[in-house]
């Protein structure tokens, strides 16, 4: 490619920046086509670059690339080469800021996932759904799904925005090179990640001494079914940490040279970016017509396709409401039906009420449990929740011994305790307990 063809190369991106760069969600139709668009004027044949955050990022802005010929170097995203800026750039970001799992869905249609996502995971989150971002993957085994806080979504792109690049980003776990039968694991500056499968994983903050506690559970739950590793692969390390790691778990530790993300495609997009305002003329927009005919064709369809749903959701709440009517009528024959859903609540609520009710049992479990968690050592309670006879709280302790402390006073006070979900990180361990009176 020559100087001239160099030069209208980069006039036609910065254009590109223009006229379609805005602030959007992660996985939103105008993201995707800003990245669409962005692909088509990017330099023909030009490997990606990888970028790889660092948890305290964007607050320390140092971060660390590697290029397709082995070009490396560290420091802020600004002094990246101006060759990146020509290529397809995937930030990989800390495996901890993100949670991987998988999700069952029973019904059809991509809309309706997007919006149940929050709900099929509910009980494997530790914040409010609305604060986080669900990006998710559609499989023969499953739904595989991707969970990252929005505000830390937000500063990532922010800070891409601001070094005017283009990016995508993926958890960091999905980096790391995978084969079946075996889980690969990488650490570098405190921070370990692990991949279980081709979409699964999961981070842990620990020090070089020591295999994080996660890992050695993760390994305990699957114990002898089909997903226990027949060997761990590392990543990155050097021949005393393979021994650490291989004494501790008692497994095969198989020693891998290779960089990770060398050819690695990100299965998720966490988000898009675009770059910067540039300079704008009226021929280069005439030369864009047809890839913006091709955006507002998309656009029409994407349009096209929301009153379709919108349509369809209009009877599913016509159906549901009479089905609401029905059984309301049928189960109070002298109430006139204004409300039905409210009116329902009110009614099972009456008669949760003279059968003891379910505000009793609640109050039952959470008396037992309060001195338990009322006496949380250098920890905090920050969610609670009933449902069906079961307490969830979400809790944020110092270690993995004060999770276990705080179950084992819970069993002392005659209750069935049941850890669900734990993540470790560096502010120290955050866990779902599901918390039930024990049965007479």
């Amino acid at each position: 490619m020559g100087a001239s063809s160099d030069h209208a190369y980069t006039h036609l991106r910065g254009l590109m920046r223009v006229g379609i760069s805005s602030p959007v969600g992660s996985g939103s139709r105008m993201g995707k086509w800003r990245e669409q668009a962005q692909t088509w004027l990017r330099a023909p044949g030009v490997p990606p670059w990888n970028v790889f955050l660092t948890p305290t990022f964007p607050e320390d802005p140092v971060v660390e690339w590697r290029g397709p010929d082995s070009e490396a170097g560290r420091g802020p995203l600004s002094a990246l080469p101006e060759a990146a800026r020509r290529a397809a750039i995937r930030v990989w970001t800390p495996a901890v800021e993100t949670l991987l799992t998988v999700a069952q869905w029973p019904g059809r249609g991509r809309g309706r996932l997007t919006q149940a996502l929050p709900y099929l995971l509910e009980e494997q989150l530790l914040a409010d759904p609305e604060s986080l971002v669900f990006s998710h993957r559609e499989t023969d085994a499953g739904i595989f799904v991707a969970v990252t806080a929005k505000e830390r979504l937000a500063a990532w792109r922010e800070a891409v925005d601001e070094a005017r690049l283009s990016a995508t980003f993926c958890p960091v776990t999905l980096a790391l090179p995978w084969r079946p039968r075996s889980w690969s694991c990488h650490y570098s500056d405190g921070q370990w990640a692990v991949r279980t499968g081709p979409y699964s994983g999961f981070g842990a903050a620990s020090p070089l001494t020591r295999v994080p506690a996660a890992l050695r559970q993760a390994l305990e739950e699957t114990g002898k079914t089909e997903a226990a590793p027949e060997a761990i692969v590392l990543f990155g390390g050097d021949e005393a940490l393979r021994a650490l790691i291989a004494t501790d778990l008692g497994i095969p530790v198989i020693a891998d040279p290779r960089p990770i993300a060398a050819g690695e495609t990100p299965p998720f997009r966490l988000g898009e970016t675009g770059g910067a305002v540039g300079a704008s003329g009226v021929a280069a927009l005439r030369a864009l017509r047809p890839a913006l005919i091709a955006l507002f064709l998309v656009f029409v369809l994407g349009f096209a396709r929301t009153v379709f749903d919108w349509v369809e959701f209009s009877h599913e709440e016509t159906r549901v409401h009479a089905q609401m009517v029905s059984l309301f009528s049928a189960n109070f024959p002298n109430v006139p039906v204004l409300d039905p859903a409210r009116q329902m609540r009110q009614g099972v609520a009456r008669l949760a009420a003279r059968a003891g009710g379910a505000t009793q049992g609640f109050l039952a479990v959470l008396t037992s449990a309060s001195p338990a968690l009322a006496g949380l050592a250098h920890g905090d309670l920050t969610r609670l929740q009933y449902r069906h006879g079961e307490v969830r709280c979400a809790v944020r302790l110092a270690n993995f011994d004060a999770l276990t402390a705080l179950k084992q006073n819970l069993v002392r006070a005659g209750l069935v305790v049941r850890v669900t979900h734990v993540i470790s990180h560096q502010g120290g361990v955050q866990a779902l307990v599901t918390i039930t009176r024990r049965a007479p």
